[in-house]
């Protein structure tokens, strides 16, 4: 659930592009498992960004047993009607592999200079990409984070009170991210 926006240089999306050979400029990462009673409000929220610049989603299905899937197919129309471009990757494996596959996966098949991540029971705020992205594109060797509201507000009370505490001293820039 921490929200973050990363540069995705050297590695990450390596150095394909989207639809008319231009990288979108965010791509939101989005690892998928039996999500269907979420991703709805999800990917309302994706649609609803503010962020005037070019946006991906990369969704990972990781093996999921619900409707999940055909969810994801009926926003991947909605979203590509309003210029966001749509990759969806996964497998059908009896088990799945855990969020870390997916999510890695996911960044394998995108093609953003900046990357969003996005867990599919989470809601952004409207602004959220835009704000995020102003902050990277002027300090493009660092993540970006953000604070978080739970609902219910007792869900992860510690981790919350914990992540919207942090102070500019307490947050650390470093020159390189290595991963």
């Amino acid at each position: 659930p921490w929200a973050a926006l990363a540069g995705a240089g050297g590695g990450y999306g390596g150095s394909k592009s989207g639809s008319g050979g231009r990288r979108p400029a965010v791509t939101v990462i989005l690892p998928v498992y039996n999500a269907e009673c979420w991703l709805d409000e999800c990917l309302k929220s994706l649609q609803e960004q503010d962020f005037q610049g070019s946006m991906e989603l990369s969704v990972f299905n990781d093996a999921s047993t619900d409707n999940s899937i055909n969810i994801i197919e009926k926003w991947r129309v909605l979203l590509e009607a309003v210029g966001i471009q749509v990759c969806v990757g996964g497998h059908c494996s009896p088990q799945p592999r855990g969020v870390g596959f997916a999510k890695n996966r996911a960044v394998g098949q995108s093609s953003g200079s900046f990357l969003c991540f996005l867990d599919a029971d989470d809601v952004m705020m409207p602004q959220r990409i835009r704000l995020q992205w102003e902050v990277a594109t002027q300090h493009p060797k660092c993540i970006v984070g953000c604070q978080v509201r739970r609902e219910p507000e007792e869900a992860t009370e510690r981790y919350t009170r914990w992540i919207n505490s942090l102070t500019n001293e307490q947050l650390v820039t470093q020159d390189s991210i290595y991963t």
